[in-house]
């Protein structure tokens, strides 16, 4: 069955995503992706746009050298900050030493994937005086560790900030039509056959030294992907990791249940396989690589993961049903 994906469907006429308070709304036909069209009363959606030219909010985002979904959850911080001063926002991904740099440099990568804030807001054109703002650093990088929306050295992410992140993905957050439809075309051949997948991340490479909550034997993953599979009754799982050597342990033991997408892993051991951090690889196809990824596992049934950015993005982004079937991978002692 194809899922219904939170940010992915309907465009047209009113975008909306889907979270709790919409389940009813959910695709339920087999085999097809509903397009739903329901009005929201948020504020955001309606503004009475006068003819002055209203300032342009712009996020650059200063921690440039991050993963690509630490970015986001930066992106998401700003949007909580300043969503509510009634004015077009601007996401402005560009210079991003892991992903855009050569002739790239100056590639928005977020309009590669998502549309602008202020198109979701309403916005038609947004003339008028740019109003640039790059976080405070160490203010963010603070917040990180406490009430922040990041997972740092493996911390958890609190219940009120997964709701809060999802929130601010329903207002202001659309895939582009392009990506949602290779998403779509990527589950109807390789996932819809089963009854219900589950989603697989797991973050190992630089992460080992930064969480040790990730660092499991090739044995352990696979005996809790297992588990979690049985316990959640689900047939098969869409995997993605940064480790190739994961990744061909689990796909060799579990055959065609488990399910990969074709993206390019590191094999330059200067960073510990970090993909992120190879500039070999060419860095618009590795953020392609992980927003597709991310959209595949958040259109899955269940979650299992390490901690990371990555899979903080795939339950703010999945449907609610994924949020709430989310379960972490730990250490025995830690059960």
């Amino acid at each position: 069955m194809l899922p219904t994906l939170v940010v992915l469907i309907s465009l047209a006429p009113a975008s909306c995503v889907f979270t709790a308070q919409h389940e009813s709304l959910r695709a339920t036909s087999k085999g097809t992706v509903e397009h739903h069209h329901h009005h929201h009363h948020h504020h955001h959606h309606h503004y009475q746009h006068d003819d002055r030219q209203a300032e342009l909010l712009i996020y650059r985002p200063k921690a440039r050298w991050r993963g690509l979904f630490s970015i986001f959850s930066h992106s998401l911080r700003y949007l909580r900050d300043n969503g509510d001063r009634s004015l077009p926002i601007k996401m402005e991904w560009t210079d991003l030493p892991n992903y855009t740099y050569g002739k790239d440099k100056k590639r928005n990568l977020w309009d590669d994937f998502f549309l602008q804030p202020y198109e979701v807001m309403g916005y038609k054109n947004v003339t008028g005086k740019e109003y640039a703002e790059v976080e405070e650093e160490h203010k963010y990088m603070k917040e990180d560790l406490s009430e922040g929306f990041g997972t740092k050295k493996g911390i958890e992410i609190s219940e009120e900030k997964m709701e809060l992140g999802r929130n601010l993905v329903q207002q202001y957050i659309r895939v582009k039509p392009n990506i949602q439809a290779e998403v779509a075309e990527f589950y109807a051949k390789h996932l819809s056959g089963f009854k219900s997948p589950a989603a697989v991340h797991i973050r190992l490479t630089d992460k080992i030294t930064q969480s040790e909550e990730n660092f499991e034997s090739k044995a352990d993953f696979r005996k809790k992907i297992e588990e979690f599979m049985a316990s959640n009754g689900q047939d098969a799982f869409f995997l993605a990791t940064d480790s190739a050597k994961v990744k061909s342990y689990l796909k060799k033991y579990f055959g065609e249940k488990c399910v990969v997408y074709p993206s390019t892993l590191s094999t330059n051991n200067s960073h510990h396989g970090a993909v992120h951090k190879d500039l070999s690889i060419r860095g618009f196809k590795k953020a392609k690589d992980i927003v597709m990824e991310t959209l595949i596992m958040a259109s899955c049934d269940a979650f299992i993961s390490t901690f990371s950015s990555v899979s903080n993005g795939v339950r703010w982004l999945g449907q609610s049903k994924l949020a709430k079937d989310h379960h972490y991978f730990l250490h025995e002692h830690d059960a």
